[in-house]
């Protein structure tokens, strides 16, 4: 087993971990507070990081991409934190698996990419993964869930965060061409924090963030973001970002784990199933699609 393979399966639980401590005990503040206290917690991990980084050659092209990738991952962030305010864990995060169905639509759009087999049947597990995700409410019937999906805020604004992350992702790979994985692993997301501490008096929000009480559990989930963005950062230099991101896609069947035994989230076997779908149709797309 390659070593790229232990990152990118630590990145997944980062992520995983991340949401459920955000679902759990983040969900009291604001959007905005939400997404911020992500970014803080994270960055006394990553100033350790940084302490051993050297700052590479940056052209304008890093940074033309860095300006139109903040915005983006502002907007992303917003939607992700409202997300998970709005429904289960185990209903919305796993429709962050529509990022590659998306990139496919991008990439023939912009790049002219074709769609193979292996990617169409990647498309199909997916939006089957997605019906069958739904399954378990009180009402029957072929249109019912996705009448209840319908219903659901999160599942709606978590596709919105899938389609910024299909542009967003590329806009990542070209920063980390145009800088290093590492150090790009650790300035992004400090950046991140410092725009939004910036933008917080302007949110109406009260006074304070709130996050004192919840220091410990902040700790925790601060190690998660760091744990996510610095094995991704190292992971990209050691596979191709497909590997990566097939690998790193697992969260979403460790979220819905941790939604259905940690926070009691029901119906489980339906949306555990679902994810299992959805996951196999990642791995497709990333692996025999060609697209990324």
């Amino acid at each position: 087993m390659g070593i790229w393979l232990l990152f990118g399966l630590a990145a997944a639980i980062g992520d995983a971990g991340a949401d459920a401590v955000t679902k759990r005990h983040l969900t009291h503040l604001s959007p905005y507070a939400m997404g911020l206290a992500r970014f803080l917690f994270a960055l006394p991990f990553l100033a350790l990081v940084a302490l051993g980084l050297s700052r590479p050659a940056l052209d304008a092209a890093f940074w033309w991409t860095v300006a139109a990738m903040v915005p983006l991952e502002l907007t992303a962030t917003l939607m992700y934190m409202r997300a998970l305010r709005a429904c289960h864990l185990s209903l919305c995060i796993p429709f962050l698996a529509f990022t590659p169905v998306f990139m496919i639509l991008t990439g023939q759009v912009i790049l002219g990419e074709g769609l193979n087999r292996w990617g169409l049947l990647g498309v199909v597990a997916i939006a089957g993964g997605s019906y069958i995700l739904s399954l378990g409410t009180e009402r029957t019937g072929f249109w019912a869930p996705f009448k209840a999906l319908a219903r659901e805020r999160g599942p709606g604004l978590m596709l919105g965060v899938a389609l910024i992350y299909s542009f967003t992702a590329a806009m990542f790979k070209k920063a980390v061409l145009h800088s290093d994985p590492a150090f790009f692993g650790v300035f992004y997301p400090m950046l991140l924090s410092g725009v939004m501490v910036g933008g917080y008096p302007l949110m109406r929000a009260p006074r304070g963030l709130g996050l004192k009480s919840i220091w410990g559990w902040g700790l925790l989930l601060g190690f998660f973001v760091a744990l996510s963005i610095l094995t991704v950062a190292r992971g990209l230099t050691l596979a191709p970002a497909a590997y990566m991101i097939s690998v790193k896609r697992l969260s979403l069947l460790f979220s819905v784990l941790l939604g259905g035994m940690w926070l009691q989230e029901r119906p489980f076997l339906p949306r555990l199933i679902g994810v299992m779908l959805m996951c196999g149709g990642v791995i497709l797309i990333a692996l025999k699609g060609a697209l990324f």
